[in-house]
């Protein structure tokens, strides 16, 4: 995790500092694994799965900012500070951040 970029964003008022809090953190990752199944099933539109998959893995990337002590009001944000976070490569976290 790069705490240094995170807070940087932090004095711009981008990002908040909020203690992770463990529950909060197990119902973002409960949310998202359950949207992830339902995500697969065949039944639903292709657009009714995509905003499960979406919604995943804003919940999922949610997750990994709150366990780091960190809260953003902006959904895209979320998405960018995967690269610190988690260590995504940018490749990977823009194609969420382009899904927004």
């Amino acid at each position: 995790m790069n705490s240094e970029s995170l807070d940087n964003l932090v004095k711009i008022n981008k990002l908040h500092r909020e203690p992770p809090d463990a529950e909060e953190i197990k119902g973002l990752i409960r949310s998202g694994t359950v949207r992830l199944k339902d995500a697969r099933l065949d039944s639903l539109s292709i657009e009714s799965r995509f905003d499960l998959s979406y919604n995943a893995a804003h919940a999922l990337s949610l997750a990994a900012l709150r366990h780091c002590g960190y809260r953003s009001d902006n959904r895209y944000l979320v998405f960018q500070c995967l690269q610190h976070t988690l260590g995504l490569s940018a490749a990977k976290w823009r194609v969420l951040d382009q899904a927004h």
